[in-house]
């Protein structure tokens, strides 16, 4: 018998989790891509193969569908008498996550049955059959290492190159078999996937409102699962979180009547309800979709079979005038967070044994474990915590404190294993977190994309001694501006500087139109080809006229003083685009003015305060 290092990743990733117009289709894509890898890992426990990563016990954990927490990548140890006794484990191990899949199959497709829907049968089968990528790679480990190296090492390095190989090498299946009359002319391409035909039936137009379908939208059989697999309750939608800063300030009154208002939306599936992540939404257990007067005007147009939809839509539309003429209209943003760990491959190559593998995937996981406390600590939803490769929403105001717990918490459970193999810097990982700032309106994909562009910015410029380690934070207005800041987790005076200006917005002391005043100061002196000098000096003369919000009383000299020096500070990080600090200064106000909005006013009232 021999020792046999097998892995196997599953996929499309972008079929799974990038391909999603709605926050549960996120949610679902990571949760179906989680399971299947359960089940693959449970048959090779079953063929008591060691894991390396994930972990065993992970495997084995029932997950609570409130969020995902394996990755798509398996790693073991296995005995076998040959290489055939190998490619027969992994056969049964893709078998089995195939099972997986049909097995979300049939009960997404007798819930569309039990609402009367006739799904295309023949599309449906086709694409459930093909929805999964499965590839391995297996080495045999030999008797002794090469160039100094342990039989382990020398074995991870040969599967790695080998895994990589059969990565790039695709199976192109034809679409259709040799006289098979279902060829999809004249059918809908999918509103997720457009090389993928719709499995909605072409004449009908109207859906029942449990399954989210926007007017003309069309769903592939990956799609059409997504709308319904799991616990759909326990996903907390985009437009809750958005929501959350604003009911926060509601009085206790108007909150319940929204809450009795709102309810029968969800008895009638034209809302959601939302019963998970700790229980942390219970003030009011809904999506809140409707709460933003366009979605809820969106609706009200909708055409039900339900004679209680449109009373239910008018009854919340009454009680909801009087309180956003009270309070407001919450603000229609939130924040997509992609994480991801720095310099990962370099340490785990530093493991020479499949131990030392072991304990690293032990740290990792401790770490992910903690992903879904943090996230609802700062009023957010872990939708995927496979290891350091995380995927949350968060509310507006507690994105930088919640990227900040999350860095700390990696530190925090990697620090004895870093310490123990990580001897060269360059080695030692850390953790990145990109946020992206969006309106709830955006569809999922899009969101998703750009969060992992934040992701990418924070990761810095490759080569330089500033990479990773950093929060990356990418505001997306509606009208199609983006604003970029940057701020490394071991810069504490610019995360306090930068708390300080989301605290100032909050409390009204600072004008809301101070960050757009600076950056016009740096646009007109560089059109002119002044010196940083006289910008500098115009923004100085701007601070001293500036006005509280309201123009009531002049901004605090703790604020002034504050300002002053930050600008020093990035005027001294040298940037040949920006010299004098103020254009950075500018984005870092922005950006803090929309974290801290509770109202659309917040974040669209741009009048008084200057002088």
């Amino acid at each position: 018998m021999s020792q046999y290092l097998i892995e196997i990743a599953f996929g499309p990733v972008q079929g799974f989790i990038a391909s999603a117009r709605r926050s549960r289709d996120l949610w679902a894509g990571s949760h179906m891509l989680s399971e299947i890898a359960r089940a693959a890992g449970a048959e090779l426990i079953a063929a008591k193969a060691t894991m390396i990563y994930p972990l065993q016990d992970r495997v084995k954990r029932a997950n609570d569908a409130e969020n995902s927490n394996l990755s798509n990548v398996l790693l073991v140890q296995v005995e076998a008498a040959n290489e055939d006794e190998v490619r027969a484990i992994v056969e049964a191990v893709k078998t089995a996550a195939r099972k997986q899949i049909k097995t979300f199959a049939a009960d997404a497709w007798g819930k569309w049955k039990k609402e009367q829907v006739e799904l295309r049968e023949d599309f449906w089968n086709r694409q459930v059959e093909d929805a999964i990528e499965a590839y391995a790679a297996w080495v045999k480990i030999p008797a002794q290492g090469e160039d100094g190296k342990t039989p382990y090492r020398t074995a991870y390095e040969r599967l790695k190159k080998t895994f990589a190989a059969r990565k790039n090498t695709r199976n192109f299946a034809p679409m259709f078999e040799a006289g098979n009359k279902v060829n999809g002319a004249g059918i809908p391409k999918s509103s997720f996937d457009g090389l993928r035909e719709s499995v909605l039936p072409i004449k009908c137009k109207k859906f029942p409102a449990m399954f989210g379908l926007s007017p003309g939208e069309q769903l592939d059989a990956l799609g059409a699962i997504k709308r319904v697999v799991g616990r759909q309750e326990t996903f907390t939608a985009l437009t809750r979180l958005a929501a959350d800063s604003w009911l926060q300030t509601l009085s206790q009154a108007d909150l319940l009547a929204l809450c009795d208002a709102y309810k029968p939306l969800a008895e009638l599936k034209i809302a959601t309800h939302t019963s998970g992540n700790g229980g942390i939404y219970d003030d009011f257990p809904y999506d809140a979709g409707m709460l933003f007067p366009e979605r809820l005007e969106r609706a009200k147009q909708v055409v039900y079979e339900d004679e209680r939809a449109l009373p239910a839509l008018e009854n919340l539309t009454a009680k909801l005038r009087p309180i956003l003429k009270k309070y407001g209209q919450p603000c229609p943003y939130a924040v997509l967070v992609v994480a991801d760990g720095d310099r990962m491959g370099k340490f785990v190559d530093t493991a020479q044994e499949a131990e030392q593998h072991t304990q690293i995937s032990a740290a990792v996981a401790k770490f992910a474990d903690r992903v879904p406390q943090v996230a609802r600590d700062h009023r957010g939803h872990s939708i995927f915590n496979g290891g350091e490769d995380l995927t949350v929403l968060l509310p507006l105001g507690s994105v930088v404190k919640g990227a900040r717990a999350l860095a700390l918490a990696f530190e925090t459970e990697m620090k004895d294993v870093v310490a123990k193999f990580a001897k060269e810097a360059e080695a030692q990982p850390t953790l990145r977190v990109g946020a992206a700032i969006c309106h709830v309106l955006e569809p999922l994909g899009v969101i998703r994309t750009l969060a992992n562009a934040a992701e990418k910015y924070a990761k810095g410029e490759a080569g330089t001694d500033a990479q990773g380690n950093a929060l990356g934070l990418k505001l997306h207005e509606r009208a199609g501006h983006e604003i970029s800041v940057r701020i490394a987790f071991d810069d504490t005076a610019a995360f306090e500087h930068f708390g300080q200006w989301q605290e100032a917005y909050s409390q009204g002391t600072v004008p809301g139109r101070l960050a757009y005043d600076t950056r016009t100061i740096v646009m007109q002196c560089k059109a002119i080809g002044v010196s940083p000098e006289v910008a500098e000096a115009e923004f100085l003369r701007l601070l001293d006229r500036a006005q509280q919000r309201g123009g009531a009383e002049k901004i605090s000299e703790t604020i002034r003083d504050a300002l002053k020096a930050r600008q020093q500070i990035l005027r001294a990080k040298i940037d040949k685009a920006d010299p004098s600090g103020l254009f950075r200064l500018a984005d870092e106000l922005i950006i803090a003015r929309w974290l801290a909005a509770k109202t659309s006013l917040d974040v669209s009232d741009l009048e008084g305060g200057q002088a």
